[in-house]
């Protein structure tokens, strides 16, 4: 059953609550299931959010790192990063030989989406 957190039953912080499971947990290891419902009007909202999992520790801190020195948050980090992409794909389809090799390398060749 979900709990309100903060006093006199308010949430901490909107949209914020605990909530207590009985046991068993799932175990370490095992596959964990999450799931919500788009509420009514979903289809035109602006923000989504994301969940990456499996990503190696060293990339992990270095993205952190990386948008925390430029004062971004991770979303607008991650915006930057795609524009950025963006931007060299169009430059390598533009005939530009050497950044085309260089996202081949990286595996960002052109693909159709």
């Amino acid at each position: 059953m979900a709990r309100k957190r903060g006093e006199g039953g308010e949430p901490a912080e909107p949209g914020t609550f605990h909530a207590s499971f009985d046991p068993p947990f799932p175990a370490p290891g095992e596959n964990v299931m999450f799931w919500r419902g788009d509420p009514e009007g979903a289809e035109g909202r602006e923000f989504e959010d994301i969940m990456l999992r499996r990503v190696s520790t060293g990339v992990a801190s270095q993205f952190r790192g990386a948008a925390g020195a430029r004062g971004l948050t991770h979303a607008q980090y991650l915006a930057a990063l795609v524009a950025l992409h963006a931007a060299m794909r169009q430059r390598a389809d533009s005939g530009d030989g050497e950044v085309a090799a260089a996202l081949e390398r990286l595996g960002l060749s052109t693909v159709s989406i």
